[in-house]
């Protein structure tokens, strides 16, 4: 029996990484396609220019310009067509996409939009029965970098869970020995091994060097890979397993470097995550706690990452890779790219509880300021757990309003954006969106979330309903006492702590967090009294919370540092000053002391109907 049938009516789509792989991995395929009446096409990804070596041997000049390496390129792509009309593809069915030679792997961790785009569409309009591809599990790390990308766009097809096409992976780049999975091994005529051979050797520029070892894939057989890129029990690569455990992403690795960086990859319903995070800064712990920071947990014979990143948590499968510092001399990976399956606990009562309408209406806002790389998927999650989500874009100088507006699009009217021609503070901010909450209502609860990530959506339903059923005005997330906060953090927040438990003993502990949940007729006296401005604009609330007595209550939550907290626009020094001049003058401010009479609001939902953009 033919191990891979093939006929007229069918389409392959071949993924060649650089020019020469859709001949040393495919050669033979490729030509029994042609030969049936299949239709190919090919498309090469990178143009091969930053190949340094050969061209200096072959030109005879050391020193490379843009200008060398676009001839080269130009002269590598010429050697890919006539290889491919050696084995029976015509130049109309040839496409170069131009993609950086070895920068892939930077495309991938930076989002890799612009390659997944592509290749998504290209797969929607020419409908291939067969997809022939690079290996994850190849050394090379532009190959498996297009193996994951490929992935991640198969994972947005509408046709993602039955898959009209099959794949076959090729490996060029190995240390010997069968790559893990499942294999198919395609025999090929002697006529056509030779046609093969020929082939490989219309890539002139890499016979100078590397003759023997293109030629040694002339063989009478190719062989791909069949299974899924994930392998259970692969030992192969330093991460074995993940799943979800106590709000923490868990990675069960061993031989885990000191000195390196993991990234981290996936596509959920909220949109593509990336992630990367440097092992030389990731504390060791020997028993798991409640650190809402990433930590190592020592096991017998192999470590736990444990990465507090609520973003992955809607994905089905993490793709990870570990780059060891100093780097290995030589352009090979030590490990590729690996998918790893997720294992996860039941849903949440409190997303059961919300999604079935059972809680109190709830409307969400996230003040954002240049955190284009991760607000999208943090505002998708929010629209999971509020009825309404107003996202602020405060002035952004990056893509941070193209990726509101695209997920307000696509949110059919969950999703509101506000946006400023500039940079206003965040208290302006959180104000404006007070008062258009106020108009969009009625809501029984407005909760506020840092769009930086450092706070879980999946916490909006906890504070929402400690508002309600303690009868609270105003309930804070609370910070773990214990969390290893970045030192910046960490001193403002004990300083500042310390002057408020002295000044107002029912204070809360933790007197900075964003995540909060108002009550109706207090987010009417905020807008009424407050001008807001900056960071400090926050305690002014708690200190109008604190002066006119109102109930305030508190939930404890983690809380997620990405990269030492790098994407926090806080400036430790000047908005340290404005929080501390806003603490003393407010102390004494009559404004703040309890009202002489009281603010009735019906039936205590949030209907300020005389609101305008100014003032109450």
């Amino acid at each position: 029996m033919d191990p891979l049938p093939l006929s007229s009516w069918q389409r392959v789509l071949v993924l060649a990484v650089h020019p020469d792989d859709e001949s040393l991995g495919a050669g033979g395929l490729i030509q029994q396609a042609v030969a049936r009446g299949a239709t190919v096409q090919v498309i090469v990804v990178t143009d091969g220019d930053n190949n340094p070596w050969p061209q200096r041997f072959i030109e005879r000049h050391w020193h490379l310009d843009s200008g060398a390496r676009a001839r080269w390129g130009a002269r590598r792509r010429a050697e890919a067509t006539a290889a491919l009309a050696c084995l029976g593809v015509a130049s109309e069915n040839v496409s170069f996409w131009h993609f950086p030679d070895q920068g892939l792997t930077p495309l991938l961790v930076g989002g890799g939009e612009s390659v997944i785009a592509r290749l998504c569409t290209v797969i929607d309009a020419w409908k291939p029965t067969l997809l022939v591809a690079p290996s994850i599990h190849d050394l090379h790390p532009d190959h498996s970098a297009l193996a994951v990308l490929l992935e991640l766009a198969l994972a947005r097809q509408v046709t993602a869970k039955i898959r009209p096409f099959a794949i076959l992976q090729y490996v060029v780049h190995s240390r010997g020995g069968d790559a893990p999975g499942e294999h198919l091994q395609i025999a090929l005529s002697p006529e056509q091994v030779e046609r093969k051979r020929q082939a490989i050797l219309c890539h002139a520029t890499q016979m100078a060097l590397s003759r023997r070892r293109f030629l040694a894939f002339a063989q009478p057989s190719e062989v791909f890979l069949t299974g899924p890129t994930s392998v259970p029990g692969d030992s192969s690569h330093p991460i074995l397993a993940a799943d979800f455990s106590d709000g923490f992403l868990c990675l069960q690795a061993k031989d885990l470097p000191s000195r390196g960086t993991l990234y981290l990859a996936a596509e959920t319903p909220a949109g593509s995550v990336r992630h990367s995070l440097s092992l030389e800064g990731v504390p060791e712990r020997f028993a798991r706690g409640d650190e809402a920071q990433a930590h190592r947990v020592l096991r017998r014979g192999h470590d736990e990452l444990l990465l507090p990143t609520p973003l992955f948590a809607p994905a089905k499968s993490l793709f990870a890779k570990i780059v060891s510092r100093p780097p290995r001399f030589g352009l090979y990976d030590r490990t590729s790219w690996c998918e790893i399956p997720l294992a996860r606990p039941s849903v949440p009562s409190e997303i059961e509880s919300y999604q079935s309408g059972a809680g109190p209406r709830v409307c969400c806002v996230i003040p954002c300021y240049n955190l284009a790389g991760i607000c999208g998927p943090i505002v998708r999650a929010a629209a999971n757990f509020a009825d309404h989500v107003i996202a602020v874009d405060d002035g952004s100088t990056d893509a941070t309003e193209r990726v509101l507006a695209a997920v307000a699009e696509e949110s059919g009217g969950r999703v509101q954006v506000l946006t400023f021609p500039s940079n206003r503070g965040k208290g302006i901010a959180l104000l404006e969106a007070f008062r258009v909450a106020a108009r969009s209502g009625p809501f029984d609860v407005v909760v506020t979330l840092d769009g930086d990530g450092q706070h879980r959506p999946e916490d909006i339903p906890r504070l929402a309903q400690a508002l309600v059923a303690g009868r609270c005005t105003l309930v804070i997330g609370e910070r773990l006492a214990r969390v290893k906060m970045p030192f910046r953090s960490r001193l403002g927040n004990t300083l500042t702590a310390a002057v408020m438990k002295f000044l107002h003993p029912a204070a809360p502990t933790d007197t900075q967090s964003g995540l909060r949940a108002f009550a109706p007729e207090f987010i009417r006296e905020i807008v009424a009294t407050i001008e807001g401005g900056r960071y400090e604009t926050e305690l002014e609330i708690l200190l109008l919370a604190l002066n006119r007595r109102r109930r305030i209550g508190s939930v404890p939550i983690p809380t997620v540092y990405l990269d030492g907290n790098r994407l926090s626009h806080f400036r430790p020094l000047i908005d340290s000053w404005r929080i501390y001049r806003t603490l003393l003058r407010r102390q004494f401010n009559p404004l703040f002391r309890p009202p002489a009479k009281a603010i009735h609001v019906g039936n205590g939902k949030l209907d300020l109907q005389g609101l305008d953009s100014g003032r109450l």
